[in-house]
């Protein structure tokens, strides 16, 4: 009996999932795990692609040459650019689709890119290269996106406290198993062939989209006009813009994506410039990063399972929402009074760690007792754009400060960090009260 009771006391506090709700839980896990492990797949194949073409062929531009990974840089500017052109499209799509059936043409949108890439790639070139690169990053931005879409469409806020931790540990194994699939088999099989592979879980996406909305009719409010005069429709080009830039609580949470990605992508840099730094050989480079890389996933893992459905269900997104930066802070201040590989290491490791597990929930989480239109456009607006501007300014200020105090003493950026994080800090505190409050209306509605 005393184990039974230990038993429940765990599943009630950890995996608290009602009965008639867990069909639906494995099924978005599992759609979430296709999703991420097709983009891991996606990752080091467009990655490889081009830092090898342009190491080989460096790229000549404004009277500089840019070899590999200088123009790897270049290509996340491009992605900006090329995204919003997404963000314009999912607009459209969402205008005129139900989610299933949005789900089943992104899906087929891609399949017909996957076979057209598998053709390119035995002899690709600097507009293979290129554009292989943005479709990585377009799967990405568009299915990520659609994905917590349709979550929040389906799940309610109580439910999302309870059941994203689940649903999230898809995503996590999916970029265990991606990885794992192009570093067992990539020199086996080749670029095209696992780019042919890609089209199962796509398939099988496209599968769960139907049967989950069979189960979990589309019961919430249509569409609205939230951002538009009345009567009026709204350029699908600053649609999701505008619904945004009217919503107290959107810029909140705009201000939280976009501050992260700054931190995120400064901790990065960090860790970058002390490993070039810290540690001699090129292999013993790669395996450092593959150290970090672990520690990653074994974290990400554990806090999925045990941390992120048990704190969103007992103390409230808001205070999931507050671990990642918390955690930064103190690493920030560590680092910057001992710039040491340890520190670095472990910023960069809570950062993504928790970044994948508790802070993607109960972000993603904030969106549900939001409208549609909210859902579906005002959160790829957010998602596409919104997160790459952030990177956008991440990469100046970081090759701004390197170039002024030099790469060993990235040290300093950590200010730069501690400033943006009371920013973030402030914006967690009021979406965390404006959740709840929110939250509480949509139970009381139900």
């Amino acid at each position: 009996m005393a184990a039974k009771g230990i038993i429940n006391n765990i599943r009630k506090n950890f995996f608290d999932i009602k009965k008639k709700e867990w069909p639906n839980v494995i099924m978005m896990s599992l759609f979430f795990f296709m999703v991420i492990a097709t983009f891991w797949v996606l990752k080091p194949l467009k990655r490889g692609l081009l830092v090898n073409f342009y190491e080989n062929n460096p790229l000549h531009l404004l009277g500089t040459s840019f070899a590999g990974a200088e123009v790897e840089q270049l290509a996340k500017v491009v992605n900006m650019v090329v995204v919003y052109a997404i963000v314009v499209m999912f607009t459209l799509l969402s205008r005129k689709l139900k989610r299933q059936h949005l789900n089943l043409t992104l899906n087929l949108f891609f399949a017909g890119l996957f076979i057209l890439f598998a053709s390119l790639m035995s002899n690709p070139g600097p507009a293979t290269s290129w554009s292989f690169y943005v479709l990585g990053d377009m799967f990405n931005s568009a299915m990520v996106t659609f994905f917590w879409a349709y979550s929040n469409d389906i799940f309610s806020s109580d439910q999302a406290k309870r059941t994203y931790g689940i649903v999230g540990l898809g995503g996590i194994i999916g970029g265990i198993v991606g990885s794992t699939v192009v570093v067992g088999y990539v020199n086996e099989l080749g670029r095209p062939t696992l780019l042919y592979l890609c089209l199962i879980p796509l398939a099988v996406m496209i599968v769960i989209g139907y049967i989950v909305n069979s189960r979990t009719p589309q019961t919430q409010k249509e569409h609205t006009q939230t951002a538009c005069a009345e009567g009026k429709r709204c350029n699908a080009i600053f649609e999701g813009a505008n619904i945004v830039f009217k919503s107290k609580y959107l810029l909140a949470i705009v201000g939280i994506i976009a501050l992260y990605e700054m931190v995120s992508n400064i901790v990065d840099f960090q860790l970058s410039a002390t490993i070039a730094s810290g540690i001699s050989g090129d292999l013993e480079k790669d395996a450092y990063f593959g150290f970090v890389g672990q520690i990653t996933s074994i974290i990400s893992l554990v806090v999925q399972l045990f941390l992120t459905s048990f704190v969103m269900k007992r103390y409230g997104v808001g205070i999931a929402l507050l671990f990642l930066p918390i955690v930064i802070t103190l690493g920030s201040v560590g680092f910057l009074v001992v710039p040491s590989l340890l520190f670095v290491t472990m910023m960069s490791a809570s950062d993504n760690s928790l970044n994948y597990s508790i802070n993607q929930s109960a972000k993603e989480a904030l969106y549900t007792p939001t409208e549609q239109d909210v859902k579906y456009k005002a959160k790829a607006f957010i998602d596409m754009f919104v997160q790459r501007f952030a990177k956008v300014l991440a990469v100046v200020l970081n090759l701004g400060v390197a170039a002024w105090v030099g790469l060993e003493h990235v040290r300093w950026l950590s200010i730069a960090c501690l400033i943006i994080l009371v920013f973030w800090i402030l914006a967690v505190r009021y979406v965390g009260h404006e959740f709840e409050n929110k939250a509480n209306i949509e139970e009381i509605a139900l």
